[in-house]
């Protein structure tokens, strides 16, 4: 591999030169730090830049400190990566210190930047607010640099130094999202065609129904590391997602597509989407592909399966509505569901699952139906019942099948999982369908 060379770049494109490697994240400010709010803008950044071929090596939250947030942009840039992201910091405030702290690490003085003072001040005029004399700070820009343009009232900047493209961007993560998808994803697009960043090959496998450890046993044989193609796996609520990564080489790409291949040869039907697609969207497309439309009924989940459902621009071609039946009463007088079972069985049991699947989808005239009743939590309770203890029932065309669940951890926790399995536990029944 050819060790990136020193040196400042006059733009982008520029003339082919040794490529850098990966990418880092800096993330500023002390309420990170105190965990007053959660670092979402780490995972999205780290996904959107795998996504982009750059894999993050390091990712590190500083204090609101001029010569610590200098110190981490110099030994991060010493690195040489292809990417170097730093977020927060560029507000009015005296703790808004990354300009400042770009200025002290690059020896790139800042100036006042008069077109992007007047579309800061514009934004202002825009939202009926009127720009404070410390606004002007936010106009400062580190000499070579770029401004992206404005989402909210912080700008953000890019520019080059070295091998690396440096990209300043404001905390709020809607402005992040925004400014990272219409400018900074378009200037990765640009490196890579001229050889500036190296990109990898990602194909990502996403499972459900399958815990870690058994997949370790199933794929325990597979070169999880090896020269040509990585496998790395991440667990969530939604399920396990394989994460195989490879150089971009003709023979890293055709390990990546042997590797594909048998993992899903081995797994079956635990694999149900490729690439981020929700659980949610496979199910719909298998409903439109069939030409069946759907309903749900819901009680521990409060109305979530439908949510996922609807989550999804055009869902109401297949999904027809739902009814969140919490009370008994609300089960007997909208889906049916007999008194007797509910008195002898209770809510939570296989017959009034089963009852409450049939019943929602004949009074809503529906082809499927998703049925939830369940204890989430945390009190409620009992040795016989306990909390986590769901039963889940589908109904096809008038075939039930209802299944019993222990999920675990917190209420909110048990409501996902819930709400996961029930939409892959349809999802399987669709696609038995001939």
């Amino acid at each position: 591999m050819v060790e990136a060379t020193q040196g400042r770049s006059t733009g982008l494109p520029g003339e082919k030169r040794p490529r850098a490697q990966g990418a880092e994240l800096i993330f500023t400010g002390d309420e990170l730090l105190r965990g007053d709010i959660v670092n979402t803008n780490q995972a999205y950044l780290g996904e959107r830049l795998l996504n982009a071929g750059l894999f993050v090596t390091h990712a590190l939250s500083v204090t609101d400190d001029l010569e610590l947030i200098g110190g981490a942009l110099r030994e991060a840039a010493s690195r040489r990566p292809a990417v170097l992201v730093v977020s927060g910091g560029l507000g009015p405030t005296a703790d808004d210190l990354t300009r400042e702290a770009i200025e002290l690490a690059f020896n790139r003085e800042l100036a006042l930047s008069e077109a992007l003072l007047d579309s800061i001040r514009r934004r202002f005029q825009d939202l009926g607010v009127h720009m404070a004399e410390t606004n002007r700070k936010q106009a400062l820009l580190p000499r070579g640099a770029t401004a992206i343009p404005l989402v909210g009232t912080a700008p953000g900047f890019w520019f080059e130094e070295g091998p690396t493209l440096v990209v300043a961007l404001p905390g709020v993560p809607s402005e992040l999202q925004r400014m990272w998808e219409d400018t900074v994803e378009p200037l990765l697009r640009m490196r890579e065609a001229t050889g500036l960043a190296p990109g990898v090959v990602v194909r990502r496998l996403q499972l459900y129904g399958i815990g870690e450890s058994s997949l370790a046993d199933v794929l325990s044989d597979l070169p999880w590391k090896s020269g040509t193609a990585e496998i790395g796996t991440r667990a969530g609520l939604e399920g396990i997602t394989l994460v195989l990564r490879s150089a971009p080489t003709p023979e890293g790409r055709a390990r990546i597509a042997t590797l594909a291949s048998e993992i899903r040869a081995r797994l079956g039907d635990k694999v149900y989407g490729e690439n981020g697609v929700p659980l949610a969207d496979v199910v719909g497309g298998l409903l439109t592909e069939r030409g069946l439309t759907a309903v749900t009924a819901e009680s521990c989940t409060g109305g979530l399966v439908a949510k996922k459902l609807t989550d999804t621009p055009g869902s109401s071609t297949y999904f027809l509505g739902g009814v969140i039946t919490y009370s008994n009463e609300l089960k007997e007088s909208l889906l049916g569901v007999d008194r007797r079972d509910l008195q002898c069985y209770g809510a939570v049991s296989e017959q009034v699952a089963s009852a409450m699947a049939a019943g929602v989808r004949e009074s809503l005239g529906a082809d499927c139906a998703i049925a939830t009743t369940g204890i989430a939590g945390p009190g409620g309770g009992t040795a016989q019942k306990p909390v986590g203890l769901v039963w889940i029932a589908t109904d096809v065309r008038g075939i039930i099948d209802a299944r019993k669940y222990t999920m675990f951890r917190t209420r909110a926790e048990i409501r996902e999982r819930t709400a996961h399995t029930a939409l892959d536990l349809l999802r399987r029944r669709l696609l038995a369908l001939t």
